[in-house]
C-alpha cells in the first residue's frame, strides 16, 4: 500500500507542476524524414500534426530524405496529409537528397511540393520483398491512378504523375518546377519561407465540381472565387519548431525496420522452441515478446493489440512470480509492462503542448523505473526469505554448545539452551562435565560430540 500511494503522490506533484498551455502565436512545426516510410513514420507524422493543431501552427513543414518504404504506410500518411487542417509543405532536403518511391507518393498528396537543389524524385513503381519489379496490371494501374487523381487535387501534372510508376520517371528540381509537378526550389527552410511569404494556398471548386488546392501569388488571391485561403505574409518572422519524436516513435522506428522485423520473428522462433525443449531458462519468455512484436512490425497484429498483448503478458507473469517466486518471472512481467507503457503514450488522441507530453513522458518513466526498482528490491527479500533456513525445532539445536550432565557411553543426558535432553555421543565417550556440541539427531535424541576450540 505505501508503494501505491507514493507512485500516486508522485503522478500528482507532477501533474500540479505543468505548464499552462501553448497559446495560439505564429509558429511552423518542422517534422524530418530521413529513414523507410514504415508505420512508425505514420505514427510519428500522426503525433506531429496533432502536436501543430495544438500550438496553431500556420505551417508543417516535413523535410524529406527517404528511399521509399511500405506501400500501407505511405497511403495512411497521404490520406492524413489531404485531410490536415493545417497546410503541409513536403520539401525534398538538403541538397542532393532524394525522395524516392514512397517518397514522391507523399510529395503528390502534399498542399505544397517543394525541393531542394540537386534533388530527385520518382521510381514510383512498386517492388517485391526479393527486389524484383511487380508488373501486374492491376497494382500499376491503383498506384498510377492515385498519383494522377492526389496531382489533379494540387492541380499538379497528372501524366508526370502516371509516369513516375508505369515508367519509374526521375526528375531533378528544374525539371519538376518546369513540368508543374512542385511549386518551390529552395536550398533551406529560410529561403522555401522567404518565397512563401509572397504567396497564397486557396482552394476552390474545379470546373468538374471537384476540389482543388492552388498556390497562387499572395495578390492575385481577389481573381479566384475560393473557398479557403491561407496566406503566408510575413511567416519569414514565424517561429520554426523542430519536431522532436519521443520515446514512443524512437522505439517503433526500431520495430518497424524491416530486417529488424525479420530478425525478431527468427529468433523468436528458435528462443521458443529452446524454451519448451529446455524450460527454466526464460529462452520460453524472450521467444513469446519477440514474436509479439515481430507480428506486430509485420502488421499482422496492431499496435493496440499489441500493446493489450503486453500488458497481459505482464500480469501474468507477475502473478506467476508472487505464486514461484523464481525472481526472473518477476523481471521478465516488468519489463513487459514497462515496454507496453511506452508503446501507448504518448499517442496523438492525447493533445497536448509538447512541453506539457515530455513533462508526463519523463514522469511516467521515472514512476516506472522507481516501481521496478521497488518491486525487484521486493522479489529478492522474499527469495531471500526462502532460502533462509528454519529456525525452530531441532534444527535450530545444529551447532548449538552444551554440557554433558551424565556420563555418554555413548548415551546419556546434555543440556543444550537451557533444556536437558538424551543424547548419544557420535564417536566413544564424553565425560560428565565436558562441553558438547550437537551435530545432528535421531528422532528426539541428539547426537553430540565433544567441543574442542580453536586454541585446544
Amino acid at each position: 500500500m505505501r508503494l501505491e500511494a507514493l507512485t500516486l503522490l508522485l503522478i500528482f506533484v507532477s501533474l500540479a507542476q505543468l505548464p499552462a498551455p501553448l497559446e495560439s502565436a505564429d509558429r511552423v512545426l518542422l517534422v524530418r524524414v530521413d529513414t523507410e516510410i514504415t508505420m512508425a513514420t505514420e505514427k510519428m507524422l500522426e503525433d506531429a500534426l496533432a502536436i501543430a493543431g495544438t500550438m496553431d501552427a500556420r505551417l508543417i513543414i516535413v523535410a524529406a530524405n527517404t528511399p521509399g518504404g511500405e506501400i500501407n504506410a505511405v497511403k495512411k500518411i497521404m490520406d492524413l496529409f489531404e485531410s490536415s487542417r493545417i497546410p503541409i509543405c513536403f520539401f525534398v532536403h538538403p541538397i542532393g537528397a532524394s525522395a524516392w518511391s514512397g517518397g514522391t507518393y507523399l510529395l503528390m498528396a502534399s498542399h505544397i511540393a517543394a525541393m531542394a537543389s540537386g534533388t530527385s524524385i520518382g521510381s514510383c513503381q512498386p517492388v517485391q520483398y526479393t527486389g524484383e519489379l511487380i508488373n501486374n496490371t492491376k497494382y500499376i494501374n491503383a498506384l498510377s491512378t492515385l498519383m494522377a487523381n492526389h496531382a489533379a487535387l494540387h492541380g499538379r501534372n497528372e501524366t508526370a504523375a502516371k509516369l513516375f510508376v508505369t515508367r519509374n520517371l526521375n526528375l531533378g528540381p528544374e525539371e519538376a518546377l518546369r513540368y508543374h509537378v512542385i511549386e518551390i526550389v529552395a536550398d533551406d527552410v529560410n529561403s522555401l519561407l522567404k518565397r512563401l511569404s509572397e504567396m497564397a494556398l486557396i482552394r476552390m471548386t474545379s470546373e468538374a465540381g471537384t476540389s482543388v488546392w492552388r498556390l497562387v501569388p499572395r495578390d492575385e488571391v481577389g481573381h479566384y472565387n475560393y473557398l479557403e485561403v491561407y496566406t503566408f505574409e510575413d511567416i519569414t518572422e514565424s517561429e520554426v519548431i523542430d519536431y522532436t519524436p519521443g520515446l514512443r516513435i524512437a522505439l517503433l522506428q526500431v520495430l518497424f525496420n524491416p530486417m529488424v522485423s525479420m530478425l525478431m520473428l527468427t529468433f523468436g522462433f528458435l528462443f521458443l522452441l529452446f524454451g519448451l525443449q529446455s524450460p527454466g531458462y526464460g529462452s520460453e519468455i524472450i521467444g513469446l515478446l519477440l514474436l509479439i512484436l515481430a507480428l506486430m512490425s509485420l502488421q499482422v497484429i496492431g499496435i493496440e493489440p499489441t500493446i493489450a498483448l503486453l500488458f497481459t503478458l505482464g500480469f501474468a507473469l507477475t502473478v506467476a512470480e508472487l505464486k514461484t517466486h523464481i525472481g526472473l518471472l518477476g523481471v521478465a512481467g516488468a519489463f513487459c509492462i514497462i515496454l507496453g507503457s511506452f508503446l501507448l503514450f504518448p499517442s496523438p488522441q492525447w493533445l497536448l503542448a509538447p512541453e506539457i507530453s515530455m513533462r508526463i513522458r519523463n514522469t511516467l518513466l521515472g514512476v516506472s523505473i522507481a516501481a521496478f526498482g521497488a518491486f525487484a528490491f521486493l522479489i529478492y527479500k522474499v527469495a531471500q526469505t526462502q532460502r533462509m533456513r528454519v529456525k525452530t525445532g531441532f534444527e535450530a539445536l545444529e551447532g548449538c554448545r552444551g554440557v554433558a550432565v551424565t556420563p555418554l557411553k555413548p548415551y546419556g543426558e546434555v543440556r543444550v539452551e537451557g533444556e536437558f535432553w538424551r543424547a548419544r555421543a557420535e564417536e566413544g565417550e564424553i565425560e560428565e562435565g565436558s562441553e558438547i556440541i550437537v551435530v545432528g539427531r535421531e528422532g528426539l535424541l541428539l547426537i553430540v560430540r565433544p567441543f574442542k576450540s580453536s586454541g585446544d
